[in-house]
């Protein structure tokens, strides 16, 4: 695949390969894999990404053409399971026993992953997703494979659980796929498959020349989208057209049923029901022709409209991070929170305003619990919670409080300032929203996908918000997404309040203040010191 001529490992000779739904993923694909291969898988979410690696671990066959294996790919899934994980923990248990050698070197690798020892892990009721990940890490890790196959490895990871991997990965001497959108691990490649629905490419070069290029083609789909919306209008406004000529071919069939000496009243019953049936068939269709024409002239006037992410309203007169509640958006006095006997946190006082704040933290440590007390959607075990709530925005993680049947298109015009379809539009543009997406329903949308339009909600939301709290935003983000929402919200001129491992993105949205969990009960309040990397 990077053009060494190394022992291929796997060959992909033109594969053509349809999504579950008979969606065309791939056409003519051809690839090579060879010994030492380290590549950057690429693309949107939903392009097929992961089928890819499928294919290339063998687990699926291409429709059309052939996949030659020429040793065994270790694939790690992007969801993997925790009952699987359990069965590593024995294994690698069983290894140890049979191999005495193996025993220290497994104590470092749970070590250096910030895991328990095997035999503690076992005894658990239930492992954390963060500990299911990285137990199919170190197996594949440890494993005989000459190619590993890691499809969103960092995924449900902290942030020493995302610099763990980046050390592994980068002494890994075999070859390696990584399908991600973590900027830290694609700033260690230096060839990019980039998969998308207009085809696949190879990249080489520099993690910047490759944001660029997302970008461009974001930009290009986004008017290839338009140029096809125009073609549809026209359909529609060809086949209104065919339908008045065949009314007319009717109206000279009912002369001809005249000059028959057909009853009055059968012409009557006649031309009664075909009236009503042609009046509703021709509500429908002047309808859906003024939608589409519309949304159609709409999305191509955004293209040529640069807007800058500006003119946002917030509420003025917002206090600054105290330790008093002086008439604060958010207010905590004296809040601990115990959970199954376990304590999360104690002591917290804080009032939050107009700045941005960043909860930290390894998994588990109860920052979406803090969440969910500075929203009122949970009651803290002591201590005093108060927040305003209308004047305060929130997504959970995934936007799962925002699945619904509406697509962000209704819900710009029934609960947000949007009063027409260009405004819409341009909206999307600016954020650099798929227009695609915007008249699905929100829970047809990945989660990814959800928090932007989620978003973009909340920023014309009327009234105006003067807060917004975040639960991992970045979580199944593209890079392309990650990009627009970081500009967005570095130009929100209200406070934020961000719970993510995400140190780069928490730098570049101004980020002013941080309360860290140790994930043992305590937590520090400090300026917030980014990690920002160039």
């Amino acid at each position: 695949m990077t053009g060494t001529v190394m022992k291929p490992l796997v060959v992909v000779r033109r594969a053509d390969l349809d999504s579950p739904t008979r969606r065309p993923l791939y056409r003519g694909l051809n690839l090579s894999v060879s010994a030492g291969d380290r590549v950057a898988l690429i693309g949107r979410n939903g392009v097929g990404k992961s089928t890819l690696l499928e294919l290339l671990a063998g687990g699926l066959q291409p429709d059309r053409g052939a996949v030659s294996l020429h040793t065994r790919p270790t694939l790690v899934q992007q969801d993997p399971s925790s009952a699987e994980a359990l069965g590593i923990a024995r294994r690698l248990l069983a290894r140890a026993r049979d191999e005495p050698t193996l025993e220290g070197a497994l104590a470092r690798e749970f070590a250096e992953a910030g895991l328990r020892p095997p035999r503690q892990l076992l005894g658990q009721q239930q492992l954390s997703r963060g500990e299911v990940r990285k137990l199919h890490l170190i197996a594949a890790k440890l494993g005989p494979g000459e190619l590993l196959l890691l499809d969103e490895p960092s995924e449900d990871l902290d942030a020493a659980g995302v610099a763990w991997l980046q050390r592994w990965l980068a002494s890994w001497r075999g070859a390696l796929i990584v399908a991600s959108h973590s900027r830290p691990l694609l700033r260690g490649f230096e060839h990019f498959f980039i998969v998308s629905e207009s085809g696949c490419r190879h990249l080489s070069g520099s993690f910047a020349q490759l944001e660029q290029q997302l970008a461009q083609e974001q930009d290009d789909h986004q008017r290839r989208y338009a140029e096809h919306l125009r073609t549809l209008a026209d359909a529609e406004r060809h086949h209104h057209a065919v339908n008045q000529r065949r009314r007319r071919k009717k109206n000279v069939g009912r002369l001809h049923e005249l000059r028959r000496c057909t009853s009055r009243c059968r012409l009557n019953e006649k031309r009664s029901y075909a009236q009503e049936s042609q009046a509703k068939a021709a509500k429908i269709r002047h309808e859906r022709i003024s939608a589409a024409r519309g949304w159609a002239k709409s999305t191509r006037r955004a293209l040529t409209v640069q807007l800058p992410l500006l003119g946002f309203e917030v509420g003025q007169g917002v206090p600054a991070l105290t330790e008093t509640d002086g008439g604060a958006l958010i207010s905590l006095t004296d809040v601990g929170v115990e959970l199954g006997g376990r304590r999360l946190f104690n002591g917290m006082n804080i009032a939050v305003g107009r700045e941005r704040v960043a909860l930290l933290g390894p998994n588990g440590s109860g920052k979406t619990t803090l969440l969910q007390v500075m929203l009122g959607a949970r009651a803290p075990t002591i201590g005093a919670a108060r927040c305003r709530l209308e004047a305060i925005g929130s997504i959970a993680q995934g936007a799962s409080d925002w699945i619904s049947d509406d697509s962000l298109l209704d819900r710009l015009f029934a609960r947000t300032r949007a009063t027409s379809l260009d405004e819409a539009a341009q909206l999307l543009i600016a954020h650099r929203f798929p227009l695609a997406l915007a008249e699905r329903p929100l829970a047809s949308l990945s989660p990814g996908e959800r928090v932007r339009a989620a978003l973009i909600c909340l920023f014309r939301q009327q009234p105006t918000l003067a807060l917004l709290v975040l639960d991992e935003p970045t979580f199944s983000l593209d890079l392309v997404g990650l990009s627009a929402l970081q500009a967005a919200l570095r130009a929100w001129p209200g406070g934020l309040v961000v719970a993510s491992h995400d140190l780069e993105f928490l730098d570049a949205i101004g980020t002013q203040h941080a309360i860290s969990f140790d994930g043992h009960g305590g937590h520090t309040r400090a300026a917030f010191v980014g990690r920002a990397q160039s």
